[in-house]
């Protein structure tokens, strides 16, 4: 990086990105170790190394760390505080507004003051709106006559959501912060209108747009819509997934592919006019279409990036190209962390960032490979962008999706040609859609095309292995991938060179310690003489042993040069180990996390020997799937590829539902059900009507969940009832407490016929599992005789008021009480179970205050460590 600036600039964004990143309570430690280093550089021998010269650069970019790094730390007071309130009434005014597949969806800002308990500055803050259809399809009176930019007046519910309470869980604070928004309102009964407005250009152009398309498929309309707008809301669930598959969903999101296809359309189009010309109008059509999609932040920040890198490729050369390219890019970040620190948190922005320096930087040199050298220039220019930013970005797509498209490169290179004409065809259109003539016989062609492309994606989504999910291969792996990088762009010779000096001055702030190491081991090293008279010879053999060594690798490294075997392909192998090697993840004591799933349970138990048992799955609705977006991206972000075993203490949804997507992802040993005198394998099992009444919540919502009747069919099924003891590892048992006798006529017999688990370790301590047990249940187990005393206790039910016995409770005193609850509308947990617990003084986590929940029992203390604390 010979550029001042680009060295600035990165040195700055980085020290934002610390700051980001860094929690509250940490950053003084983070700003210490700053400091500690400017002293050190400030008297450091610059002469050395780096020459005298550049001393008062190293001071500027340490300086430029830390500015970045306070800078980046004020992006926190963006983020709204946690709030539900409901009934209240709010006026202000509505900027946007679209049909959405349950009702209408907008962009509303408050205007005027909201009457709620906890005091609140809601004034120009901004919302996104949703207004559902009732039962009979039909929106409340008066919301089918609203337009953007009238001012509204109606009862609504606000939420702001919490922070992510589960490793791996999205973020939907930072999502909406970064896009302006402070959380949802949602609509509660009929609007009043107060004064009607004028609609923006970018709503009035999209709704013409919507009627040109409204006799065409829908179907296909939609995925056009999401392609020129970014607006997915009405692209069934099944289309969009073979396009995640093959990794071309980003053409959905109306930011970097958008904004290049148009930026080469029109700089191609408009090849006859001077330089300057061609550049101003390129960019005045680049800012349009960003107004065109509404202003949203991630095309902003896509055109505000496009911008720059078209400015930066003025430089005379290729190389100044590039290199004022990568200024240009890194300039635009600068602007956007100024505008929003904690964009540099966004994954969105990463994702654009990283695949448009990967273009910029590592594209060249990929098409100079030997292999790809003689290509015809379109192809290899093609494939070897694909690849650039694909390569920059896969350790961020892991790291978020835990999903690998293997077909991605191949998709993309075989799609993209064709995604971009149908783009620019539909950009087009839109352009000329006051001309119907002109604009209807455009899309029609557009839509032709899509027809094909998607038909082509859905076969390719069919290929065995062509989507997998992965684990997060942790921090080992990205240090190697992006040094790899740095090795390819800066030359094996001079990174070599940079690791030697950095090793010889760590050598020479250390060597103080290690003489004295040394001095302290002489006489160390007499008294075993004299305790051991053949230490002298077991120390000379030790040293021929090494000298051997050393002649033997050198020997080896010749070996391997003759047989091809480089450097550059061991690193290859060494990151695939590193990519299926998670060493990092094994507990070094019995741990116990209840994952933070909303209303549900899901419990994983971990052993020092890494015997991994889940118990529950947490709920699924047709809205929501636990398993799916928080129970697998929690596994994979721990690195967890297994499950021994999975057990489902009773047959409800929001203990079950998840069991469908961790099955289909995540390998299990066996799966364990209550004796229960159900069959869990007949789909008629569970009673007549409750596939039409919700309320007996069978398997899920709306009764018996065929999907995983099917998938349960496949596996180990084992029945499990008191007296089952399971040996985990050396000396932890896992003991089936319950179910004893069938029970028959309770309140709700699956509840009452659940597993109850006791886990106990070496050392005596214990956590009782209790799934939903309530009182028929507890008065069982109460006069059966058995030993349920615990360490920890799981309250039963969410904390339900029908699970509070306080005979059988009275004999368990534990040290802590997890409640696994979520928002319900059951009035969980109960505060009769709160106040009896708080009366005996016993610590009470929550899931839906503390987040996912982690107990570590070491044989002597129970630790309770909680992710809501620990990740924000």
């Amino acid at each position: 990086m010979r550029d001042p600036w680009i060295r600035r600039l990165t040195a700055l964004l980085m020290g934002g990105l610390i700051g980001v990143y860094t929690p509250e309570p940490m950053w003084w430690i983070v700003l210490g170790i700053f400091l500690w280093v400017l002293l050190r550089i400030l008297f450091w021998r610059p002469r050395d190394f780096f020459g005298p010269e550049l001393r008062p650069e190293i001071l500027i970019l340490c300086a430029s760390i830390l500015v970045g790094f306070g800078f980046g730390q004020t992006g926190k007071l963006a983020l709204a505080p946690p709030l539900t309130v409901s009934h209240v009434q709010v006026a202000g005014k509505l900027q946007d507004w679209s049909l959405h597949e349950e009702g209408e969806v907008g962009l509303f800002e408050i205007l005027g003051p909201v009457d709620v308990p906890e005091p609140g500055d809601f004034f120009k803050k901004k919302y996104r709106l949703r207004v559902y259809f009732d039962a009979e399809g039909n929106l409340p009176a008066g919301w089918d006559l609203v337009r953007p930019g009238d001012t509204l007046a109606f009862t609504a519910k606000i939420e702001q959501p919490k922070p992510p309470g589960t490793q791996g869980q999205f973020d939907y604070p930072l999502y909406n912060a970064v896009r302006g928004l402070s959380g949802w309102i949602t609509a509660q009964g009929e609007v009043e209108i107060l004064r009607t407005g004028t609609a923006g250009l970018s709503w009035r152009v999209r709704n013409h747009v919507q009627k040109l398309l409204v006799d065409y498929p829908q179907a296909q309309t939609s995925l056009l819509e999401g392609i020129l707008f970014g607006d997915t809301s009405r692209i069934p669930e099944e289309a969009l997934e073979s396009y995640r598959i093959t990794g071309v969903y980003h053409v959905f999101s109306a930011s970097g592919s958008n904004v290049a296809f148009l930026l080469l359309l029109c700089w191609n189009f408009l090849f006859f006019l001077p330089r300057l010309w061609r550049l101003g109008i390129t960019l005045a059509l680049l800012v349009f279409y960003a107004l065109l999609c509404g202003g949203n932040p991630p095309i902003l920040r896509a055109t505000i990036m496009a911008v720059f890198v078209l400015l930066g490729r003025l430089g005379k050369g290729r190389e100044a190209g590039r290199g004022n390219s990568c200024r240009s890019l890194l300039l635009a970040a600068f602007l956007l962390f100024m505008w929003q620190p904690l964009i540099l948190k966004d994954i969105g922005f990463q994702l654009s960032f990283m695949a448009t320096w990967g273009i910029l930087v590592l594209s060249a040199d990929l098409e100079k490979m030997s292999w790809v050298r003689d290509w015809p220039k379109s192809i290899k220019s093609a494939f070897s962008m694909t690849c650039a930013a694909q390569a920059a970005t896969l350790p961020l797509m892991i790291g978020a999706f835990h999903r690998l498209s293997i077909i991605g490169v191949l998709a993309n290179l075989l799609a993209l040609f064709v995604l971009g004409s149908i783009f620019e065809l539909g950009i087009l259109a839109v352009f000329l859609s006051f001309i119907p003539q002109i604009a209807l016989p455009l899309f029609q062609v557009s839509l032709w095309l899509l027809t094909g492309v998607s038909e082509f994606l859905m076969q390719l989504a069919r290929i065995l292995w062509a989507d997998v999910w992965v684990v997060n291969p942790g921090p080992l792996f990205w240090v190697c991938w992006y040094g790899w990088f740095l090795v390819l762009l800066v030359g094996k010779e001079k990174v070599g060179f940079m690791i030697r000096v950095g090793l010889g001055n760590l050598y020479r702030v250390g060597q103080p310690w290690i003489v004295q190491g040394i001095a302290l081991m002489r006489p160390l090293g007499a008294v075993l003489q004299k305790v051991m008279p053949q230490s002298e010879r077991w120390w000379s053999k030790c040293r021929e042993f090494i000298n051997q060594n050393r002649k033997g690798q050198e020997s080896s490294r010749a070996g391997w040069a003759k047989l091809g075997i480089k450097g550059d392909r061991v690193l290859a192998v060494v990151l695939l180990l590193l990519f299926l090697w998670s060493p990092w993840n094994a507990p070094g004591v019995l741990q116990v996390t209840f994952i933070d799933v909303g209303q549900g349970d899901c419990i994983l138990i971990e052993t020092p020997e890494e015997i991994r048992i889940m118990v529950d799955t947490g709920p699924k609705t047709s809205t929501f799937d636990a398993g799916e977006r928080v129970i697998v991206p929690y596994l994979l972000q721990r690195g967890i590829k297994r499950l021994d075993a999975l057990i489902l203490t009773h047959p409800h949804g929001d203990h079950v539902g998840g069991a469908g997507a961790i099955l289909e992802t995540i390998p299990v040993g066996w799966v364990g059900i209550p004796e229960d005198g159900l069959d869990w394998l007949n789909y008629d099992s569970f009673g007549e009507g409750q596939a039409e009444d919700s309320s007996q919540n069978g398997w899920g919502e709306g009764g018996p969940d065929r999907e995983l009747i099917k998938i349960l069919e496949k596996m180990t099924l084992e029945r499990l009832s008191r007296g089952d003891q399971l040996t985990l590892d050396s000396q932890i048992t896992l003991t089936v407490i319950a179910p004893g006798e069938v029970l028959r006529g309770t309140k709700s017999d699956e509840n009452n016929n659940c597993l109850v688990l006791r886990l106990e370790n070496q050392a005596g301590q214990s956590v009782l599992l209790t799934g939903d047990m309530e009182e028929e249940q507890m008065e069982e187990i109460y006069g059966s005789g058995l030993s349920y005393e615990a360490d920890v206790f799981k309250i039963p039910h969410h904390g339900s008021r029908y699970s509070l016995m306080t005979d059988m409770l009275a004999q368990i005193n534990p040290q802590a009480v997890v409640i696994p609850v979520g928002k319900n509308s059951f009035g969980h947990p109960s505060p009769q179970v709160l106040e009896y617990w708080s009366e005996r003084q016993v610590p009470i986590y929550r899931t839906d205050e503390d987040g996912t929940i982690q107990i570590k029992l070491d044989g002597t203390s129970v630790e309770v460590i909680t992710d809501r604390s620990r990740i924000n």
